[in-house]
Parts: C-alpha cells; sequence; structure tokens
C-alpha cells in the first residue's frame, strides 16, 4: 500500500508538473499574437501607420487575431473534451466520402504551399459509427500541421484502408518525428515546446484535440514514421457492423 501510495503520488505531482508547464506555454503563446495586435492597433490609433502600410498592417493584425481565435477555440473544446460537455452527435458515416470533401477542401490549399495532396485507399463507400463534423475536425487538424512542416515540393498522402479497423492515414514527407517524439505526441505541448523556433509550430493544442476527439467517437489515432520520410499519423475508426454488435 505504501509503495503504491508514493507511486501514486509521484504520478500527481508529474501531471501538476506538465500542467503547469502547458499552462506557462499557453500563456507565452497568447501573449505573443496580442502583443502584435496591441502594438498595431495603437499605431493606427496614434495615426503613425502611413496610409500606404495600412493594407498590409490590417493584414497582420487579421493573421494574428484568427490564430488567438484558433488557440481560443482548441482550447475551449479540450476543456469540453475533458469535462464531458463537447456535444458528439454520432450516426453512420461514409468515410470515403468524407475524405472526398477532406480532399476537395485541401487540395488547392496544399497547392498554393507548393505541396502535393495526394487521396489513396478505397473510394467505395465505407460506413463507420461516428459524428461527420467532429471526425472532419480531426482529420482537418492532422492535415493542418502535416502542411505547416511540409517544405515545398513536398507530399501529404491522404489514405483510407480497410481491415479490422477503417483506418484513416495523414502521412508526409516533412522532417518526421523521432521515436522519443511519438512517445509524447499526444501529450499537450510536449511537440510543441520541443520544436519551437525550430520548425513551424502550431498551437500546442491540436494533437491533444485531435486524441481527445478520435477516442470520444470510440478510435483511436497513432503516430509513427512515414514511408514519404516524414511522420504519419492514423485513425483508426470501428467498422459500423463491428460497432452495431457490441452490447
Amino acid at each position: 500500500m505504501a509503495a503504491r501510495l508514493t507511486d501514486l503520488s509521484a504520478a500527481l505531482s508529474l501531471s501538476e508538473a506538465r500542467q503547469r508547464e502547458f499552462l506557462l506555454s499557453v500563456s507565452h503563446d497568447l501573449r505573443t499574437p496580442l502583443a502584435t495586435v496591441m502594438g498595431y492597433a495603437e499605431s493606427l490609433a496614434h495615426g503613425d501607420v502611413p496610409a500606404a502600410d495600412v493594407a498590409d498592417v490590417g493584414a497582420v493584425i487579421g493573421a494574428e487575431s484568427a490564430r488567438l481565435a484558433r488557440m481560443v477555440s482548441d482550447l475551449l473544446d479540450l476543456a469540453r473534451l475533458d469535462a464531458d460537455e463537447l456535444a458528439i452527435a454520432v450516426g453512420d458515416t461514409d468515410v470515403a466520402a468524407l475524405l472526398g470533401d477532406v480532399y476537395a477542401a485541401w487540395h488547392d490549399r496544399a497547392a498554393r504551399e507548393q505541396v502535393t495532396l495526394v487521396l489513396e485507399g478505397e473510394r467505395h463507400p465505407v460506413t463507420v459509427v461516428a459524428d461527420p463534423q467532429r471526425l472532419r475536425q480531426a482529420i482537418d487538424g492532422l492535415l493542418d500541421n502535416a502542411l505547416r512542416v511540409t517544405p515545398a515540393a513536398g507530399t501529404i498522402v491522404l489514405d483510407l484502408t480497410v481491415g479490422d479497423t477503417v483506418d484513416i492515414a495523414v502521412r508526409d514527407s516533412g522532417p518526421g518525428l523521432t521515436d522519443d517524439d511519438l512517445l509524447v505526441a499526444f501529450d499537450r505541448g510536449a511537440l510543441h515546446e520541443r520544436y519551437r523556433g525550430r520548425r513551424h509550430v502550431g498551437t500546442g493544442l491540436g494533437l491533444a484535440l485531435v486524441d481527445r476527439l478520435v477516442r470520444r467517437q470510440g478510435g483511436s489515432v497513432a503516430a509513427g514514421h512515414a514511408a514519404e520520410g516524414g511522420a504519419s499519423f492514423v485513425i483508426a475508426m470501428p467498422r459500423a457492423d463491428d460497432a452495431l454488435t457490441k452490447p
């Protein structure tokens, strides 16, 4: 009993330390775009911005505001998921059709970054029991991460395979992840802290949000190494017929 209490105390201490690190990281990342927006807003208010530069300043303020909105949205979704308050409405979902929509939405965006998005795998209807909006949110999150780290002339693969589970893979030809990275890939802010200043990083919340969204729908997500040379993330969802046979 004493040994178990010691282990529990150590685990709680580690959890609290990670929570503090996460909060410090988020606070830092909120302050940076806020400072930018406030600085430019003051310059505009004081008339310090030349007329020719107003449009550019407005674009910067808009981009930083969008970044803040994304971070706040991710934080709220994570908090709701942790409190079991985020609405999840599962039903029969054709994943092949969903990925077709995802590909159509992301193809041009990838092309603008000089990255090739490839759709592979099953094309016939593949049904899972999921919330299509939240499943799409998870896939979009993985694609956003992949596009951020994939260099020009690189490739992102969106792949659908059907076996014991229905697997949705997002693979890229970016710098990839180390074996140590894979162990903490879905911890809040872990990869963000490791690669801040070395790679283009997002809010530090995206992968944690993907993990919780998928698990709330009865699936799982795993990180690994991609054949394309970068990172691979695979969402595994139960097949609809399997879900129907479970009590």
